[in-house]
């Protein structure tokens, strides 16, 4: 089977700007679900100590998984925010 070798320098300045955006669209998505994918991991750990049987959560290890993604995403904005007066926004 051939492969066809793509020569980014034989690309025309839009379309070297497509492919650089897209290659950075890809690199965000693949960075959303890891941080998904560790957040879903450690309130896991964190809520849910034994297995499920009911096949759903109990209230109390409802209540714990919501307010671990609260406390994250509380967490996550407090920093954005701090970076954000850091680089001198308002």
């Amino acid at each position: 089977m051939n492969q066809v070798q793509l020569d980014p320098s034989r690309l025309n300045a839009a379309d070297r700007q497509e492919v650089t955006q897209f290659i950075t669209n890809e690199a965000q998505k693949a960075n959303i679900q890891t941080t998904v994918h560790h957040l879903a991991d450690v309130c896991w750990k964190k809520c849910v100590p034994g297995k499920i049987s009911s096949g759903s959560l109990d209230r109390g290890e409802e209540a714990c998984a919501q307010n671990c993604v609260n406390r994250w995403m509380d967490a996550n904005m407090a920093v954005l925010k701090h970076l954000e007066q850091l680089r001198g926004g308002h």
